[in-house]
């Protein structure tokens, strides 16, 4: 136990130092972020009671899902009682979620979407690159992004319960009862991503108005 406790100490001083330095413009600093992330890495839920380390930072350890807002209570976007089952989340496969939303104000085009997603490698968090659109991304404008057209009707559940699922979304108040969505195996998405402790913040806004912030910790496995 000694020993790789030892082991693991100087593993996160490199993971550390290499966090600190790299600069992910630079190709061969690119190459030593993506060696990191390909450190195979257990949730850290199934690592406490079975001869692992034991964690004691927080800010470290992901134990369950945890939604945060990274605004301000003034932003016009509200999301609160975010629900996720099953947790850790398993792609492919169900997951059951549920949300309430309050829009203050209406939400169109262009809507910004600024998404930055980290991977807990050993003592660390590193930020996962943006390749392929996919990973620690900024889309211009999500309305366009979303497929189909304005006037289709959006899918059951959302149209069960009168959420919108296309731009504009309109001032007012929503809730989406616990409902099951099917995940897919996620195409483009590298296998060693799919597995492991992340921290997901995604910042909306238009017209360079920020109209939310929210951050999600979570646990993905096979």
């Amino acid at each position: 136990m000694e020993r790789k406790f030892v082991s693991l100490f100087f593993a996160a001083i490199a993971v550390l130092f290499v966090t600190s330095a790299v600069k992910p413009s630079d190709k061969a600093s690119f190459k030593m972020i993506m060696d990191l992330l390909r450190i195979p890495q257990t949730p850290e839920r199934f690592k406490i009671g079975n001869n692992e380390v034991d964690y004691k930072s927080h800010d470290l350890q992901v134990l369950k899902f945890n939604w945060h807002n990274c605004g301000s209570s003034q932003d016009p976007v509200k999301v609160r009682d975010v629900t996720l089952v099953p947790d850790p989340i398993k792609l492919p496969g169900e997951v059951k979620t549920g949300f309430t939303a309050q829009f203050l104000t209406n939400v169109d085009s262009p809507l910004k979407a600024a998404v930055v997603i980290k991977k807990k490698v050993l003592f660390a968090w590193i930020e996962v690159p943006c390749v392929d659109n996919v990973g620690s991304c900024t889309y211009g404008d999500i309305c366009s992004m979303i497929p189909g057209d304005p006037t289709d009707p959006c899918p059951p559940p959302l149209s069960t319960y009168n959420i919108p699922c296309h731009c504009p979304f309109r001032e007012g108040n929503y809730t989406l009862p616990a409902s099951t969505f099917e995940l897919p195996s996620v195409g483009g998405l590298p296998s060693w991503l799919e597995e492991g402790d992340y921290q997901v913040e995604a910042t909306l806004s238009s017209n360079n108005t920020r109209l939310a912030c929210y951050r999600a910790e979570l646990s993905l496995t096979k």
